[in-house]
């Protein structure tokens, strides 16, 4: 039984293709995936040992060996990628994501959809797929605990985009239609605040320009988008 947070990341992957599951850790998700029938094989690899051979236990243990391969990988450096139309990068920092998608150039040439839940540094990594020519198609915002996180499915399109609007840096394609979007909008806010406070305190330039984006992102959690 997957958590809600990787159970969001399933939901965006593709219908009867192969993914590939980078920081696998136990391969709860890999094997869930072949388990549901979602995808026909799954690719699970991890920098670490220690994860490797948890994922080789789930995997056998639920008999998925002949369609699962577990693969040791800094990122993507050590997948073939034949066949591969989902990659899935859950569970770490922004700026390793966006390490490891710039690391792999194939992702652009085979139009693979990347299904992307950080950890941090949320916007830095939107920011980076527009500038390396993705867009973000859907977002998602789940729920788990106490804790709210954010779920990205970028697509490879080509255009390249410098600059991107404050709604995009912040929220991506996220709609404000439930419960689990608000927790993830007061989350960004609440970072965004202990921010300005800073800037405040110091006498920073840049204090007068948060409090505008501040009051942006509050129109756009409340409904009131322009």
């Amino acid at each position: 039984m997957l958590d809600k947070r990787l159970g969001v990341c399933m939901s965006l992957v593709s219908d009867g293709g192969i993914a590939c599951d980078v920081g696998t850790d136990h391969a709860y998700l890999a094997a869930e995936l072949l388990l549901a029938g979602r995808c026909t094989k799954v690719i699970a690899s991890d920098i670490a040992d220690g994860p490797l051979d948890a994922a080789r236990q789930t995997i056998e243990k639920k008999g998925l060996s002949d369609r699962a391969e577990v693969v040791k990988s800094d990122g993507l450096k050590n997948i073939t990628p034949d066949g591969i139309t989902d990659v899935i990068m859950a569970g770490m920092g922004g700026e390793l994501i966006a390490r490891i998608i710039s690391e792999a150039p194939w992702l652009k040439e085979n139009r693979v959809r990347l299904i992307l839940q950080p950890m941090t540094k949320e916007k830095e990594l939107r920011r980076e797929l527009y500038r390396s020519g993705f867009s973000i198609s859907e977002e998602k915002a789940v729920r788990d605990g106490k804790r709210a996180y954010t779920v990205m499915l970028a697509l490879y399109t080509g255009e390249v985009r410098e600059g991107i609007s404050v709604r995009e840096e912040y929220f991506g394609a996220l709609v404000f239609d439930n419960d689990d979007a608000a927790a993830y909008g007061e989350k960004v806010l609440t970072r965004l605040g202990k921010e300005l406070d800073g800037c405040r305190s110091e006498g920073k330039p840049e204090t007068a320009q948060l409090e505008e984006i501040k009051a942006e992102l509050v129109k756009i959690i409340g409904g009131n988008e322009k």
